[in-house]
């Protein structure tokens, strides 16, 4: 291995080390700012013609979301995942401790909020799980992520027997996690088709 590798290696360790040392000591930065929050704001979507017309566009990326170690950690005690690959300090083929897949699925509300339009239309939205889920490429702790997606589809719903039902579409979206990690080699973290329904007021 070369030294520049190990030193790589290294500095990852003792910046997740720190991060958990940190958060233990009570010294962690407010939560507000696990969060960059994008510069621009999304379009809203008035009527649900409208949604099904934008079907093929491309939104985002959105903004970046830090995966330090207290963030893999609360998931550790929230799931009972606590494979010893996702503690502070870990010397893995990666160079350090990693995130959970699921965890980086968990966090595609966050990463999803400001990326694709204002749905003004909807009254409430259902998440109806994932076509495709593949974790492609590990997100090392200290790393950011951060969301793109294209809209693939939408399908109007029918509004239910006799016609009294509350108008509504099935959305499926394609989405990609890419990571700040200078040795991801331009491969997203993760990707997947979230399928979701929208209702109307």
């Amino acid at each position: 291995m070369a030294h520049g590798d190990r030193g790589r290696r290294a500095t990852r360790r003792l910046a997740s080390l720190a991060s958990h040392v940190a958060t233990r000591g009570g010294d962690a930065a407010p939560r507000g700012t696990a969060v960059e929050r994008a510069s621009t704001s999304a379009p809203t979507i008035d009527r649900p013609e409208a949604w099904v017309a934008a079907a093929g566009e491309c939104f985002g990326p959105g903004a970046w979301l830090a995966v330090d170690q207290a963030r893999v950690d609360a998931f550790a005690r929230c799931t009972e995942d606590h494979q010893w690959i996702h503690r502070a300090g870990a010397v893995t083929q990666f160079g350090g401790p990693i995130a959970h897949g699921l965890l980086t699925a968990s966090l595609l509300p966050a990463l999803m909020d400001g990326v694709l339009p204002r749905m003004g239309w909807v009254a409430q939205e259902i998440n109806m799980g994932f076509n495709r889920l593949r974790f492609v490429s590990p997100v090392k702790v200290g790393a950011r992520v951060r969301a793109s997606a294209k809209l693939v589809s939408v399908r109007r719903l029918g509004k239910g027997a006799g016609g009294k039902g509350p108008d509504g579409t099935e959305t499926v979206v394609s989405v990609a996690v890419s990571t700040d990690d200078e040795d991801s080699d331009a491969k997203p973290a993760m990707t997947c088709e979230w399928v979701t329904r929208q209702y109307a007021r």
